[in-house]
């Protein structure tokens, strides 16, 4: 099977959610992912929701790093700042999402290992970008959250604030940060010039803000009121979070042709005809009616019949699935995007698979998630040609 990215091997520098997920997905589509971490302690996210009875293992961290080889080397040491040079030569792509100038303080940035390898790929990714007011402030997903807006869009009107509970803008950046290193390496391929991609969480969580900012705008600088889970301006009557026999499912109805629709499921006919529900014009002047009579149909039955009978009649609707629940959903399943391996220190557990294909065939997990430092010396053997003595004396040393 020949895979897009086959010929691409990545030295990845990355830690945490954003910076693993754009490699993973990298991974997924062929490309040789060389992850490198500090000695002793690995990336931060080994230390996140811990493998009891581990040494320097995550689930996280597990989820997110299939398919890569993991070595060990200290920035900080000019031994193994020569020895990244060097890997620098034999790779396509380094990524990393440290804070702004942290490579540069090292002296390995984009300028530096430009000489090395001039047809070198380099991705940053950061909270706020490289240049601008913030540019020097910390950043975690939920700070980026508040700061672009999501915050104040999520929650209920006469509620505080909420962040989203998944940490969405990680894997959002991670995502723009891939799309960009593919963008980069045509670009390379085309020039025969490396190419500096950046982006930052910031700048890729404004898109999702698309609806608010209209609305916004559309209503002559109206300040945007929470929705909570009604549409936002309560533009589509019914749309909310309905209690069904076991749960919750989401409901709306975009037009009033689903909204006939619904009536039969409910038995409600009349309810099309009557002037008082027929259009979505007067639905929103009785929304509290509206959402009383669909509630009382869908808390007769299980939340998943009620998605069956709404999907049926074209009605957008979704079971409020938990985390239980998405762990065992039959789609995610039958699609792959969860799958259960065996893993040398977890033992057997679901990690995420690719969101995509090509020509239909789905890019398989090949390894699990590599130890701290597991293929020293196969990539340092391999690829800069040390024998297993001077790969014994770097580890005694602490370069590696």
């Amino acid at each position: 099977m020949v895979r897009a990215l086959d010929d691409i091997r990545i030295l990845d520098l990355t830690h945490f959610y954003n910076g693993p997920y754009s490699t993973l997905v990298l991974g997924f589509l062929g490309a040789e992912v060389i992850k490198l971490e500090p000695p002793r302690k690995g990336e931060r996210a080994r230390t996140i929701f811990p493998i009891p009875d581990t040494n320097r293992e995550s689930f996280p961290f597990v989820m997110l790093n299939s398919n890569k080889k993991g070595i060990t080397l200290d920035l900080k040491t000019p031994r193994g700042k020569e020895l990244f040079q060097e890997l620098v030569e034999h790779v396509d792509v380094v990524v990393e999402n440290f804070a702004v100038g942290v490579m540069d303080k090292l002296g390995l940035g984009y300028e530096v290992l430009k000489q090395k390898n001039p047809q070198l790929v380099y991705a940053s990714s950061t909270g706020y970008g490289r240049s601008g007011p913030y540019s020097q402030f910390p950043a975690f997903d939920p700070i980026i959250q508040a700061m672009v807006g999501v915050m104040s869009t999520t929650g209920f009107a006469d509620g505080p604030p909420l962040k989203a509970g998944p940490p969405l803008l990680d894997m959002l950046g991670g995502i723009h940060l891939a799309t960009g290193i593919l963008a980069a390496l045509h670009q390379r391929d085309r020039t025969g010039q490396g190419v500096f991609v950046e982006t930052s969480l910031f700048e890729a969580a404004l898109p999702p803000l698309t609806t608010q900012i209209s609305s916004y705008i559309a209503h002559g600088g109206k300040q945007y009121r929470r929705p909570g889970n009604t549409a936002p301006n309560n533009a589509f009557v019914p749309y909310d979070c309905y209690p069904a026999q076991d749960g919750h499912v989401l409901l709306l109805c975009a037009d009033d042709r689903r909204w006939r629709a619904l009536c039969r499921l409910m038995g409600r006919e009349e309810l099309a005809k009557d002037l008082d529900f027929a259009t979505n014009a007067a639905r929103r002047k009785r929304t509290d009616e509206v959402n009383a009579i669909v509630s009382t149909w869908t808390q007769s039955l299980p939340k998943q019949e009620v998605m069956n009978r709404c999907g049926a009649a074209d009605i957008t609707c979704g079971a409020v699935k938990e985390v239980d629940e998405l762990l065992t959903d039959p789609h995610i399943r039958e699609r792959g995007m969860l799958q259960d391996i065996e893993h040398p220190r977890a033992g057997r557990m679901a990690v995420l698979g690719s969101p995509w294909r090509l020509n239909d065939e789905h890019p398989p997990i090949n390894s699990p998630s590599p130890g701290l430092g597991q293929h020293n010396e196969l990539v340092y053997g391999q690829l800069l040609g040390l024998s297993a003595g001077e790969i014994q004396t770097l580890r005694e040393r602490g370069v590696i």
